[in-house]
C-alpha cells in the first residue's frame, strides 16, 4: 500500500510540474575511463578521396548511443572551467552575421547549398586539422560522414550513423535525429546529435553529446537528454554547449570532456545557437540575444 501510495503522488507530480522536468532523470554513473583519452592520437589514412564518389565509399555502421545517457563517474580533482556572465543585449535575429564580423569571431560551420540528395554534402566542419562533411537527403537528416584532410584529398574515416536516427520512445516518425556539430580532440570524436523539434516527439531523448573512441570505434558516454542542440565549445577540461527551444527550457551549459557530467546549468532567456571562446570570454549567441561570460 505505501508503494502504491508513493507512486500516486509521484504521478499526481507529474501533472502539476512541466513534463520536461518529470522526463529527465540522471543516468547510472559508470566507471571512469580516463586511459581512453590519447591527446597526441593521429588518424591513419585509409585511402584517398574523391568528393564526387562518395557514394561508393564503405560506410562503418555506429552503434546507437544509450538515449537515456551514459556518464561516466566524474573526478571532482579535474578543474573545470567556469561562466561569469557580463553582458546579455538583445539583438536583430537576423544580424548572425555583423555578430560573427564585429566580434572578430570564426565560425567552425559551413554550410553547403547543393541539391537534394543521399550523397550530397550538408555541412563542412574544420576541427583538429581535418575536414568533416556530413551528408543526407536535406539539411535536418545527416547521418552520414566523412573524416578528410581539409584539402579533401586524404580519406581517414567514413561513418554511417542511421542507428542514431531514432530514439526507441519516439512516437513522431518525422522526428529524426541527425549529426549537428563535431570536435576532434586526440582519439576522441566529440558530436552533437539529436532532433530539430519538440523533444516530447522524441520521448524527450535528444539533445546529447557522445564521445566516440576513433581509434578502438566505440563510445566512451553519451551526456544525459536534453543537453546540447546547439553548437559547442570545448576549453580546457570543459564542453560549452546549450540546450532549449520553444516552451522549453534554455540552459547554457559546461560538460565535463572526460565524463560527458553536466558541471554547470546557467538559465538563458531564449535557445543557445552559438558558443565561441575568444580570448578568456565565451561570445553566446541566442535567438534574440547576445550574451557575453568570463571564463574562469
Amino acid at each position: 500500500m505505501k508503494k502504491i501510495f508513493c507512486t500516486l503522488i509521484l504521478a499526481s507530480l507529474c501533472l502539476i510540474l512541466p513534463t520536461t522536468l518529470c522526463a529527465q532523470k540522471k543516468g547510472k554513473e559508470y566507471p571512469q575511463r580516463n586511459e581512453a583519452f590519447k591527446a597526441d592520437y593521429k588518424l591513419t589514412a585509409i585511402g584517398t578521396f574523391d568528393p564526387d564518389n562518395v557514394q561508393n565509399l564503405q560506410f562503418t555502421l555506429v552503434a546507437a548511443p544509450d538515449f537515456t545517457g551514459h556518464v561516466l563517474k566524474l573526478d571532482k580533482k579535474r578543474k573545470q572551467v567556469k561562466l561569469k556572465k557580463l553582458s546579455c543585449k538583445e539583438n536583430a535575429i537576423t544580424d548572425d552575421e555583423e555578430w560573427v564580423m564585429n566580434n572578430g569571431l570564426t565560425l567552425r560551420e559551413e554550410r553547403v547549398e547543393l541539391p537534394m540528395g543521399q550523397f550530397a554534402p550538408r555541412f563542412r566542419y574544420r576541427t583538429g586539422g581535418y575536414l568533416i562533411t556530413t551528408y543526407g537527403e536535406n539539411w535536418g537528416n545527416t547521418l552520414k560522414m566523412v573524416i578528410t584532410d581539409e584539402a579533401q584529398q586524404t580519406l581517414y574515416a567514413a561513418y554511417d550513423f542511421e542507428n542514431w536516427k531514432f530514439s526507441p520512445k519516439t512516437t513522431l516518425m518525422g522526428n529524426t535525429q541527425s549529426l549537428d556539430d563535431f570536435i576532434i580532440e586526440g582519439n576522441i570524436l566529440y558530436i552533437a546529435h539529436g532532433t530539430n523539434g519538440y523533444s516530447d516527439g522524441a520521448g524527450y531523448q535528444t539533445g546529447y553529446i557522445t564521445a566516440f573512441d576513433l581509434e578502438k570505434q566505440e563510445i566512451v558516454w553519451t551526456t544525459q537528454p536534453m543537453t546540447c542542440n546547439s553548437h559547442f565549445a570545448i576549453v580546457d577540461n570543459s564542453i560549452i554547449c546549450g540546450y532549449g527551444f520553444t516552451s522549453e527550457p534554455d540552459n547554457l551549459y559546461v560538460v565535463d570532456k572526460y565524463s560527458g557530467q553536466r558541471i554547470q546549468k546557467i538559465p538563458m532567456k531564449k535557445m543557445v545557437n552559438e558558443v565561441v571562446p575568444k580570448d578568456g570570454y565565451l561570445y553566446v549567441r541566442t535567438y534574440s540575444f547576445d550574451y557575453l561570460f568570463k571564463i574562469q
